[in-house]
């Protein structure tokens, strides 16, 4: 009897130290690995922004395959959603919510795991010379749960560790068979926008005749500049053109430039504030000649959620082409208008 009495206050006394030290170990949980995979970030962009294709490379799909998947209204992009259900005991239960993404830079999302509360799992992807270094992150807090800190602290990057790796490894391999990167890769997500000083100019062109309309663009701005100049205005922004009709073959549109102030109208130069109030965002990537193709998602989009256009959309052009030539990296913002 004394015996076990001694080995009782012997493992008493052992979860008795293991609680105290759980209390000076920390809270925050981080697991982190990183590959270079042999291909374009793009590439890696798209198997990781759409949830669907997580089947072609995440390893716990291949632990269960048979597990229930069900995902949300998109499975792309931000708000893209799924949840799973497994009886195999490493997959579990679960969701997966993608809250950021950054075409071809970065994709963060919240995954809660068997109800244990939420964590942070994200994807840097960084160019290298035609191939991506991919760093694959998940970040979580145990709180005061002196069990959950011992086990983040001596268990969770042991066992997350390898998964990750073999992700990568995956990942690897899925991108040397994806056939080609998309050619218009966009995302699309609700905003409010304030209204803010502009200057624009009216003009019209040919909608088939692509260099009419960029040599106008120009010309316009160069307008626009020169009225700035004299008259002491800056520039508060990156220039937007404003979609105001398009009648028949003809294209009708306002090329603007935000300003500090608000300006005086001078010819065919008009100071006004811009739309504010509710909108829809399309984070657009590619030429100029197939933002026709984010437009009809977008209005799609729209429809799709009970909304309605309210007003002219217009275009922010994020990138100069001087400075980037290559055109699958041209970043132009469309927001339209919504009730």
């Amino acid at each position: 009897m004394r015996t076990l009495k001694f080995i009782g206050l012997g493992l008493l006394g052992m979860v008795v130290l293991l609680l105290v030290i759980s209390f000076f170990l920390p809270s925050k949980v981080h697991v982190e690995r990183s590959m270079v995979i042999n291909s374009k970030p793009e590439t890696v962009y798209s198997l990781i922004n759409d949830l669907k294709k997580w089947q072609l490379w995440l390893p716990w799909y291949q632990m269960d395959t048979t597990a229930k998947i069900t995902y949300g209204d998109t499975s792309e992009g931000v708000g893209a959603y799924y949840s799973w259900i497994s009886e195999n005991s490493n997959v579990g239960t679960g969701n997966i919510k993608i809250t950021k993404s950054t075409p071809f830079t970065f994709i963060e999302t919240k995954m809660n795991f068997m109800g244990s509360g939420n964590s942070v799992v994200s994807f840097a992807l960084e160019d290298a010379d035609q191939k991506t270094k991919l760093t694959w992150n998940m970040d979580s807090d145990a709180g005061m749960n002196p069990l959950k800190r011992l086990f983040g602290f001596f268990l969770v990057d042991k066992m997350l560790g390898p998964i990750f790796e073999s992700g990568l490894k995956n990942l690897d391999s899925a991108a040397a068979l994806v056939p080609g990167i998309p050619e218009v890769v966009y995302t699309i997500e609700t905003s409010s926008v304030p209204s803010t000083p502009c200057l624009t100019i009216l003009d019209s062109a040919d909608m088939s005749n692509t260099n009419e309309i960029g040599q106008k663009y120009g010309m316009m701005y160069h307008e626009i500049g020169e009225y700035m100049a004299k008259h002491n205005l800056k520039m508060a922004g990156a220039p937007f053109g404003i979609m105001v009709k398009m009648d028949g073959a003809k294209y009708i549109w306002e090329a603007a430039i935000p300003t500090d102030k608000l300006g005086k109208s001078d010819g065919r130069i008009t100071a006004k504030n811009s739309y504010s109030g509710d909108v829809a965002v399309v984070k657009y990537f590619g030429s100029y000649e197939k933002t026709h193709s984010a437009y009809e998602a977008a209005f799609k989009w729209i429809g799709n959620n009970g909304k309605s256009p309210n007003g002219n959309p217009w275009e922010v052009y994020v990138t100069d082409p001087g400075m980037e030539k290559d055109t699958a990296k041209w970043e132009t913002d469309i927001y339209v208008p919504i009730k």
